[in-house]
């Protein structure tokens, strides 16, 4: 789903933080499908699941939603500075 999210203009911020960026969603993408392949594989391969959340991981979260926040605030008024320009 975050990969489509990149055709128009909009943000994808992840559980633990950190954002999806274009630069980062091929690897992405590719290390969900080789975790589903090995699941599905016919080999048992026991891969542990995510970790409980902690405080930290939170806090984390917390901080990535305040970076994203500031970062379209600021792309926010650089883009209607760059309006103001054109309309004069």
């Amino acid at each position: 789903m975050a990969f489509y999210k990149f055709s128009v203009t909009a943000y994808a911020i992840h559980q633990n933080g950190w954002r999806y960026t274009s630069e980062n969603i091929d690897r992405l993408l590719m290390e969900r499908h080789m975790a589903k392949k090995a699941r599905r594989s016919k080999k048992k391969i026991h891969l542990k699941g995510p970790a409980k959340r902690t405080e930290e991981d939170d806090d984390k979260f917390a901080a990535g939603l305040i970076r994203l926040i500031e970062l379209v605030k600021s792309s926010d008024e650089s883009r209607k500075s760059k309006l103001f320009e054109m309309e004069l």
